[in-house]
């Protein structure tokens, strides 16, 4: 079996830095983080047995404990929030995301902010808090009029368009020329923020998925970028399968001829790209 491992699997660099500061965090006693630290249950668990406790809501946190802000960032009021109840704050957002929310903030002072990304997203629920009132989340191209039909209500002549940073760079293309066509009336400002990582493995994915007879995309069940690989994935090979751990290689019957490809989403950690390849090759 030939097994072709992704050059870009795995953490990326924002999930790099906010698991090495909640490590360095932790090492001082227990802190709560709020929300789910990045999707990915293995990594949540190696940080709860060091002392972390995952909350869904800052109220569930004592006046005056540590938290912190997970890497897909938080709307603004939070940070508010947390200031008035003494909480000493590790923000872990991403310096990518953490730009959005100053650009979007500053734009939303002339502009209609549109976001386009997942709106159950907590990046794309964080980027909304920073972006006022007068702003909108398009997810598909059927919540483009509704947009429209808010924006006219708001008297402002100005959209600027900002982007989540994981989703597909294909379908975000899609979506802005969509944009750009139902608002052709109006002075329309895109700022494509896709995370250049993102860009880069969705490529790759493409690639290596073009060319193995089965091909593996491992993540987190609820990682919106490890879903985007999949799809490029299925897109491109007739056998593309999503797993979280090595264990449900069990569920894949693969064959000692086959040409096998691997990616890893953005929060998977080194060890399970490892556990999964290893498995692999002593399934020959």
């Amino acid at each position: 079996m030939e097994i072709i491992i992704g050059k870009t699997s795995g953490f990326c660099a924002g999930v790099k830095k906010a698991i090495r500061k909640a490590e360095e965090t932790l090492e001082k006693g227990e802190a709560y983080c709020l929300g789910e630290i990045v999707h990915n249950k293995n990594v949540i668990n190696d940080l709860e047995n060091k002392g972390m406790i995952t909350v869904n809501n800052l109220d569930e946190i004592p006046n005056e404990k540590t938290v912190m802000f997970r890497a897909h960032g938080e709307p603004e009021y939070k940070y508010k929030l947390a200031e008035s109840k003494n909480l000493k704050l590790v923000d872990l957002t991403c310096e990518k995301v953490k730009l959005i929310h100053e650009k979007a903030k500053k734009e939303s002072k002339e502009a209609f902010i549109i976001i386009l990304g997942k709106k159950n997203h907590p990046e794309t629920i964080g980027t909304k808090g920073f972006s006022g009132e007068n702003s909108f989340v398009i997810e598909t191209e059927d919540d483009i009029l509704d947009a429209y039909i808010e924006f006219e209500k708001t008297g402002l002549s100005k959209v600027y368009v900002t982007t989540q940073t994981t989703i597909s760079n294909a379908y975000c293309d899609f979506l802005i020329d969509e944009v750009e066509k139902n608002f052709i009336e109006t002075e329309v400002v895109v700022d494509k923020n896709i995370c250049p990582t993102t860009e880069i493995r969705q490529a790759e994915t493409k690639k290596i998925s073009q060319e193995v007879d089965k091909m593996i995309i491992i993540g987190g069940k609820n990682s919106s970028n490890t879903e985007e690989l999949f799809k490029i994935a299925e897109e491109n090979c007739k056998s593309a399968y999503k797993i979280e751990t090595a264990k449900e290689l069990n569920l894949v019957d693969f064959k000692i001829s086959d040409k096998v490809g691997i990616m890893a989403g953005a929060s998977t950690p080194e060890k399970i790209v490892e556990e999964v390849k290893n498995k692999l090759e002593n399934a020959n």
